[in-house]
């Protein structure tokens, strides 16, 4: 006999892997949205500007 697996089949199914991987890529961004909106916020009350966008190199 084949060993059975202890995972649901459903999360075996193809494509489920990427689907996990794009919706953990989609709440990542949206937390990073969050903690950018946060951070405009602490500048904005030192009265310091930040610009649109940064260079990181």
């Amino acid at each position: 006999m084949f060993p059975t697996s202890l995972s649901d089949p459903e999360a075996d199914a193809p494509g489920q892997l990427l689907a996990d991987l794009e919706r953990r890529q989609d709440e990542a961004m949206l937390q990073l949205d969050d903690l950018e909106r946060k951070l405009r916020d602490v500048l904005k009350g030192l009265n310091i500007e930040m610009e649109d966008e940064v260079d990181l190199d």
